[in-house]
């Protein structure tokens, strides 16, 4: 398929491809029809289709924009800017993440389920790594002469570094011993490959259970609570970003909004005032 070696020479991730060509193939089924042969309004009937009818989330709808956009403008030809006026965005709200206490945090992987949840857990949340990629971690990715996790084709398929705690490497040190690991940190039941990413997402999830966690969402509190306590203990926001593997800089900024950093010094305008009850109101009622 034409887009799938456009994307492919382009150097874009496997999972990326996959997933735009999904989208591409989910248009077609819709309309029963070819992509290219689409007028613009059935292509909006299907954006309409994605948001009103299957109720599917900004964040999810834009992924589908981005791939259908994507499409057109490689291999149908269609300049760039007339992508917005045939598959424009929906309008999004400034979601703030949810973000876990450093006590909350300790009480999950204390109620990890098994010693290789914990050992999982304590790696998403002591560099920050997003589900997959501390999935397809290897041994090789633990340099623990620099103190440094090598990321390898991250999201965008971008190598990246980030931090290695000593509490990490203890504890990683353990589980390699323990499960005897030879090339995949932490590997699949055949030892030919590495975890599923379920496994991870269960392993959150079951710890949250028994630990009285009821905030929402996943395992990826973890990296946004990496993110946020790091924020809180004065790094800066730079080097948060390329921690994270953020290709833009308001993508990190959202977690100002989610610290806490000073806001016991934080006073409002009303306590530089002292509002006085006007005479004859004392002991008036309601």
């Amino acid at each position: 398929m034409r887009f799938v070696r456009t994307l492919t020479l382009r150097n874009y991730s496997k999972r990326t491809i996959k997933s735009y060509v999904d989208w591409v193939y989910d248009l077609a089924r819709y309309h029963m029809k070819a992509p290219c042969s689409l007028s613009r309004d059935e292509q909006q009937a299907y954006l309409y289709h994605l948001v009103i009818e299957r109720g599917l989330k900004p964040s999810t709808c834009n992924v589908a924009i981005n791939a259908l956009r994507l499409y057109y403008q490689l291999v149908e030809g269609v300049p760039r800017d007339q992508l917005g006026l045939m598959l424009p965005r929906p309008r999004t709200g400034w979601r703030l993440p949810e973000v876990l206490a450093a006590e909350e945090v300790e009480r999950l992987i204390t109620h990890a389920r098994q010693l290789h949840h914990r050992s999982f857990l304590m790696t998403v949340y002591g560099t920050g790594l997003r589900l997959s990629e501390a999935a397809n971690l290897r041994g090789r990715d633990i340099d623990s002469d620099r103190m440094q996790v090598r990321v390898v084709a991250g999201k965008g398929n971008k190598d990246r570094y980030t931090v290695l705690s000593p509490v990490l490497l203890t504890e990683l040190r353990e589980h390699w011993r323990r499960r005897r690991c030879t090339d995949w940190l932490f590997p699949n039941r055949r030892g030919d490959g590495p975890m599923c990413p379920a496994v991870g997402q269960y392993a959150y999830k079951t710890a949250a259970k028994a630990a009285k966690i009821t905030k929402q969402g996943g395992i990826h509190l973890l990296r946004h609570s990496f993110a946020t306590h790091l924020l809180e203990g004065g790094m800066n926001l730079a080097v948060i970003q390329r921690l994270l593997g953020h290709a833009d800089l308001h993508t990190t900024a959202r977690y100002l909004h989610v610290s806490s950093r000073g806001m016991k010094e934080w006073k409002s305008p009303l306590d530089l005032i002292e509002p006085k009850i006007p005479p004859g109101m004392e002991g008036a009622p309601e």
